[in-house]
């Protein structure tokens, strides 16, 4: 009987839910139908996922069995990283590395529209005849790392392929039923290769071919080239195969314009490079991971018509003067990640040169010559080095490049001779070095600059002007020291701003800096300190077509009107802060705004929601702050919100959150992130529990009693009035009306008011025939009395129970004719219960009539009445006893209602 009591109370106690999380999953805070239910250590799929995912991933997980309803209903997936079912407009399906070791008949089964299937890493150990059968428009297929494989079996079934990507230690023109004219890329990797035989024109249209494995017993056996006359790119990474075995391969296709040999340790002859070179196709060249620690004169001389050369990962410490003195057509080379000194010798003169980059090795200085004669140069990349200084004569004739990466270096001034050197200079990438001065006139010479990054490690001094003559700049990225007053104007075309303030200690300022670039889209400002403001650390003017800001530490102050001049925002990120309390007039001017992220403030209270007017706001995040209660109710302020993280918060277990706990599990309009992933903080016997499996149902029990009083006080009331309404309503009503009586008797009273009236004729618009023929003539006219009628005498616009009133209290007396009709008149009902009463009827009422209206019942009772319908065989002595009732009181000498009225 509890049980059933407390059940009925949680029913009443229910309310609509504002938002819903996924056990164990989180959806993408752009798109709630893209779902993450990765490395959560699942054994099967969660149940609840929302129908109308097009994206779940289930990657890294312990799933080792699907049941046949896991997935029933999801007819918008496109893309899933595990699993099958009844999913017809799935095209992408990826259940790599898990532990499936079966494919069987019916494991596609509706996947008609599949393109794409990974089902790498899987020990397979059978695959049932017709597994592959419902996929004929499968055109990626990934089985690497999956052994077994009866190719004969799966190509039979997908005739579009256009991807292979197999793990099988043999391939073999066998394998294939009829030729594959839609294949473009093969990718055959095997640990232990033994065999790549094909002489039939069953890859018709192959381009793309990988083979990496290791096998000193591989026999390639293509021995007519017309075979793979249609390959372009060839990537090979063959551990332990013989000199004589790349020369074979080499030699089978003609056609390669790109060439990667991957060899992880293992040197090649000379032989490999000479019958690779001899590819008259052969664009491109890429060498890496070789273990090469010199370039010598004679391994690359034959390759004469190469374009581009990629050194990757190699032990490379130099290049020989004349080691690419054939490639006079070369125009991209990179050598990176290798352990390059200086830049090598054998560069310069290489007028053919456009991009060239050193990424990744140990140049400490660079030389005058270094890049001499490099005129066709338009991208330079010097990232992850040791330079220390960039002088004027090393660039002098790179007069035509667009792009400098010299990111992660040692620099620690660019002067202003800097820019001079870069006259066509686009995008300029000086990222993380350790800049001490940035010195007005830097970049004045650099006016087709769009793209700006000049970020360093230690404090950086910025001199008053230094983006001066840049017009075009689109984007900027700045770090500088903290200078009060800094005006950042100027810049007409900026659309993006992202400023790094860095402080050699924490400072109190006064004076803020000034941002007025109209044409600003996107700002972000971050320090590396706190900076506590006086007024603000900074000012926004002229900045219409804002749609981003993020503030990152510097909160510890922030005006209400910080926002005025950006009502345009979209996007909102404040975090950091050392103690922030916002309030609702911070954010009222940003009515657009759709995500607000307001992570790591100490924000201890929701309640500046509620009149933030907020009402777009689509994504909230309240990460880490110390939020420990959560009033759901705040949430009614954010009707469009779809996604709230509130992770890392120190939740109370008790009831004052089991609301929000209700609400996060039922809601399915917003989905709280990590929901159930969240832990209590207090009290301590609760700490570390998670909030979601708090017992919400003894809160409810706990004020059971409490609902049952209230429930029943509230029964008793309805009751009670009902029973007075229905029995004592009329004695109410008089009761009413006789102290608005009492109280504008004593008002006029108060005030000496003169009687206007002899008398107030209240009476029915149907007795309206008889008040004009027969009392006007004999009262007004004969008699001579002054009466107040409402059709002639009420003010026009006035309220009608205020003339009402008035008319009354303006006359000595108040003649009332009562019919059936009278009775029945709403304000005639209101008039009798007025002041001195002259009744007079027209027509003969029962005492039953009279029943129900306990005023008239009262005082026809108490006084006598006049009665027209007994008065019609000697109207004058009628009229002469109105006129007494009129010259001498309000009892005149009538009839008698019958004692049991």
């Amino acid at each position: 009987m509890n049980s059933l009591f407390s059940l009925l109370i949680f029913l009443l106690l229910s309310r609509p839910s504002l938002f819903y999380s996924v056990t164990n999953c989180t959806a993408d805070v752009n798109d709630q139908n893209i779902l993450f239910c990765e490395e959560n250590r699942l054994t099967t799929i969660p149940p609840g996922l929302p129908k109308t995912a097009t994206f779940i991933s289930l990657h890294k997980n312990r799933i080792d069995k699907i049941r046949q309803t896991d997935l029933t209903g999801f007819t918008r997936l496109e893309t899933l990283f595990i699993s099958n079912n009844d999913l017809s407009a799935l095209t992408e399906l990826n259940i790599k590395s898990n532990h499936i070791k079966h494919l069987t008949d019916n494991l596609f089964k509706g996947l008609s529209n599949l393109l794409y299937l990974d089902i790498s890493g899987n020990p397979l150990k059978l695959i049932s005849k017709f597994a592959f059968a419902p996929l004929k428009n499968l055109q990626e297929l990934n089985m690497l790392n999956s052994f077994d494989q009866n190719m004969t079996l799966i190509i039979s079934h997908t005739p579009s392929l256009k991807t292979l990507e197999i793990e099988t230690g043999s391939l073999e023109a066998e394998l294939f039923p009829f030729p594959l004219l839609n294949l473009t890329k093969l990718e055959f990797h095997s640990f232990d290769m033994k065999r790549f035989s094909i002489h039939s024109d069953v890859l018709p249209q192959l381009k793309y071919l990988v083979l990496l494995g290791n096998g000193p017993d591989f026999e390639w056996d293509v021995s007519n080239k017309s075979v793979l006359k249609s390959v372009k790119h060839l990537e090979l990474s063959l551990m332990k195969v013989t000199t004589e075995t790349y020369e074979t391969i080499l030699r089978s296709v003609d056609s390669v314009d790109y060439l990667e040999l991957t060899s992880f340790g293992h040197l090649f002859d000379q032989r490999v490079f000479d019958v690779a070179c001899g590819i008259k196709s052969l664009q491109k060249l890429n060498l890496s991971y070789r273990n090469m620690s010199i370039l010598d004169d004679t391994l690359l001389r034959s390759c004469v018509n190469l374009r581009e050369l990629t050194f990757f990962s190699n032990a490379l410490g130099g290049l020989s003067e004349s080691s690419l003195r054939t490639m006079t057509r070369l125009t991209h080379l990179e050598i990176e990640s290798n352990k390059l000194s200086r830049i090598p010798v054998a560069i310069r003169n290489m007028s053919s040169l456009t991009h060239l980059s050193f990424q990744s090795n140990q140049i400490t200085k660079l030389q005058c010559p270094d890049f001499l004669n490099l005129t066709s140069l338009q991208e330079l990349n010097l990232n992850s080095n040791r330079i220390s200084k960039l002088k004027e004569c090393v660039f002098k004739d790179l007069k035509y490049l667009k792009v400098l990466f010299i990111e992660r270096n040692l620099l620690s001034q660019l002067d202003y001779t800097f820019g001079t050197s870069f006259p066509s200079l686009v995008r300029l990438n000086a990222n993380e070095n350790y800049l001490g001065l940035v010195q007005k006139g830097t970049f004045d010479k650099m006016i087709f600059l769009t793209d700006l990054n000049v970020t360093s490690k230690s404090a950086t001094n910025v001199e008053n002007g230094v983006f001066e003559g840049l017009s075009i700049l689109k984007t900027l990225t700045f770090s500088q020291s903290f200078q009060s007053g800094c005006v950042f104007e100027g810049l007409e075309k900026l659309q993006h701003f992202n400023l790094f303030i860095s402080n050699d200690k924490e400072m109190t300022v006064s004076e803020p800096m000034s941002f007025n670039i109209s044409s600003l889209q996107e700002l972000t400002l971050e320090v590396d300190k706190n900076v506590c403001i006086d007024h603000a650390l900074y000012s926004l003017h002229n900045m219409n077509k804002s749609k981003v800001f993020s503030l990152s530490a510097i909160c510890c102050y922030t005006p209400s009107d910080s926002f005025l001049e950006t009502p345009h925002l979209l996007n909102l990120q404040m975090t950091n802060c050392a103690e922030f309390s916002p309030h609702p007039e911070l954010f009222q001017p940003i009515t657009e705004l759709q995500t607000l992220d307001l992570s790591q403030n100490n924000i201890k209270s929701l309640d500046f929601l509620t009149g933030a007017n907020l009402t777009k706001v689509q994504t909230l995040i309240l990460a880490n702050n110390k939020l420990r209660i959560i009033n759901e109710t705040v949430f009614e302020a954010l009707p469009s919100l779809k996604y709230l993280d509130l992770s890392g918060n120190p939740f109370t277990c008790d009831c004052s959150n089991a609301g929000f706990i209700e609400w996060a599990v039922n809601n399915k309009q917003v989905q709280v992130a990590n929901g159930f992933q969240y832990r209590c903080s207090f009290p301590l016997p609760h700490d570390g529990h998670f909030l979601i499996l708090f017992n919400v149902q003894s809160c409810f029990q706990d004020i059971a009693l409490l609902c049952f009083l209230c429930s029943s006080a509230l029964v008793l009331v309805t009751l009670l009035s009902s029973i007075i309404y229905h029995f004592m309503r009329w004695q109410l009503v008089y009761g009413y009306y006789l102290l608005l009586a009492y109280l504008y008797d004593s008002k006029k009273r108060r005030q000496g008011s003169p009687h206007m009236y002899d008398a107030f004729v209240s009476y029915n618009v149907h007795d309206e025939e008889w008040v004009f023929r027969k009392l006007l003539p004999e009262l007004e006219g004969r008699q001579g009395w002054r009466l107040c009628l409402h059709h002639r005498d009420f003010l026009p616009g006035k309220p009608i129970i205020e003339n009402i009133t008035d008319a009354i209290y303006s006359s000595r007396k108040t003649l009332c004719v009562i019919s059936r009709h009278y009775l029945q008149s709403e304000w005639c009902s209101r008039e009798i219960q007025m002041d001195v009463l002259i009744l007079l009827f027209l027509e003969e009422l029962s005492s039953n009539q009279l029943s129900p209206f306990y005023r008239i019942r009262k005082l026809v009772r108490s006084r006598t009445y006049l009665s027209w319908s007994q008065a019609r065989r000697n109207k004058a002595l009628f009229w002469e006893k109105v006129r007494t009732a009129l010259e001498n009181g309000d009892n005149p000498v009538g009839d008698q209602l019958p004692a049991n009225a």
